[in-house]
């Protein structure tokens, strides 16, 4: 029973306890969203400018690809960032209380890695 009581005390405690609660600055989280915007926008035009310099494409079968493993997954990796950074850091904003407009529930599409192939 004292076991039970005890419980009960605690877990009250820590409910009132959390009671508006701020986990962080809405200030500061919404610098380091336009921070990661930022970042990831720099990132998608180096990766972009390393695979025009250093990557070759080739048609096969009428698909045009990346000749290397490597060059396809770095094109893979650009799109990803480049389609859905925006989206994942817009809902951050939405769940946050940063921003009252709420994202579109279904992610933007990636396009296929060959669209990078010039």
């Amino acid at each position: 029973m004292k076991t039970l009581v005890f419980l009960i005390i605690c877990i009250s405690f820590m409910a009132i306890s959390c009671r508006d609660t701020v986990v962080r600055d809405a200030n500061v989280y919404k610098n380091e969203l336009e921070f990661v915007d930022a970042a990831s926008d720099e990132q998608v035009e180096r990766g972009k400018a390393l695979i025009a310099e250093q990557c070759e494409c080739s048609e096969i079968a009428g698909v045009k690809g990346f000749t290397t493993r490597a060059c396809g997954e770095m094109a893979e990796t650009v799109l990803v960032i480049e389609a859905r950074m925006k989206y994942h850091t817009s809902f951050m904003r939405y769940l946050g209380g940063i921003s009252d407009k709420r994202p579109a529930k279904e992610p933007p599409v990636i396009p296929a890695t060959n669209s990078l192939c010039k």
